[in-house]
């Protein structure tokens, strides 16, 4: 039985994804064009064992499909080391009337391929 997400992916390609090392305090947003494709030979290469519970046929399962995702734009957020550095940026920022330093913004354009 086959998830009405794919049709919506159809319906309009832009897709929006989030990634996070929390331990690294580094946030990545990626704006791409979305696809979904049924192909049971490309399902198999990235096929997982754990993949059985929700597809107990296989990759060749008429249900399977797979996402292809093309980057256009990435904003990575790289912040402060710790919620300790947050603390200290904002105690001082109050104390001395300055912009706290919670680490930089950087906008990358990835070029479609």
């Amino acid at each position: 039985m086959r998830g009405a997400k794919d049709d919506e992916i159809d319906a309009a390609h832009d897709v929006g994804l989030v990634l996070s090392d929390e331990n690294a305090h580094a946030y990545l947003s990626i704006t791409a064009r979305a696809s979904v494709i049924r192909d049971p030979v490309q399902a198999k290469e990235v096929w997982k064992k754990t993949d059985d519970v929700w597809w107990p046929d296989g990759p060749g399962d008429a249900n399977v499909r797979l996402l292809r995702v093309e980057p256009i734009t990435a904003e990575l957020w790289d912040g402060p080391a710790s919620a300790a550095v947050a603390a200290f940026e904002f105690a001082k920022a109050r104390l001395t009337g300055e912009k706290p330093n919670l680490g930089e913004k950087r906008k990358v354009t990835v070029p479609m391929q």
